[in-house]
């Protein structure tokens, strides 16, 4: 009757504490807020990963084992999709237009690339006197002397970049990468819970 009752005990604490601590982590990325509670956090999910998968791969067949690999994708896709979000919603959210001149051009070669002493990017000087290097991002060389529109962040958080504000990212891409991961959080947790229970039973 105690290992019974030990059984249903840990297979809730596995049932519940999987999909917890992947929704703090996934929260922690989403909002993006760095600090050595989310570093540890990002370290546990990576061992837990791949306790999951090493554990689900030898007891509980092909099904688990892939919604283990689905888990994993899905999280480094949204750490992707978020780190690339945050320095978008930073320029739109208080990203400064202005005017900057172009003061000299950064050529760049390599062949393996397909790159041949092309202007890649371009160092500038704003009205306050500070100077940058802007990366072009494929898009032509203006002129040095030239006046080109940038956008800076106030904060110096994010680099500053050519062009106006740009818009707020869309988030449907890393919702759907979110549904992903907290599905397949869920069918592991539930077949690892279920085993425990068994296997304390």
């Amino acid at each position: 009757m105690a290992s019974s009752g030990a059984g249903f005990v840990a297979a809730g604490a596995v049932l519940l504490g999987v999909p917890a601590g992947m929704y703090l982590a996934a929260r922690t990325v989403w909002e993006g807020r760095p600090s050595p509670w989310a570093a540890l956090l990002l370290i546990a999910v990576v061992v837990l990963h791949g306790v999951g998968f090493w554990w689900a791969a030898k007891n509980a067949g092909t099904g688990p084992a892939l919604a283990v690999l689905v888990l994993n994708l899905s999280w480094m896709l949204l750490v992707y999709l978020r780190v690339d979000m945050r320095d978008d919603q930073a320029m739109h959210d208080r990203g400064v237009t202005e005017q900057a001149v172009v003061t000299g051009w950064i050529r760049t070669s390599d062949p393996f690339a397909g790159v041949d002493d092309e202007v890649t990017a371009i160092d500038v000087t704003f009205p306050t006197g500070a100077a940058a290097r802007l990366q072009l991002g494929g898009a032509h060389a203006p002129q040095i002397g030239e006046s080109v529109r940038t956008t800076r962040d106030p904060d110096a958080r994010v680099p500053p970049r050519l062009g106006p504000r740009p818009d707020a990212p869309g988030t449907i891409p890393a919702t759907i990468t979110l549904v992903f991961m907290i599905a397949s959080s869920l069918l592991v947790s539930t077949t690892m819970a279920s085993a425990t229970r068994d296997s304390l039973s």
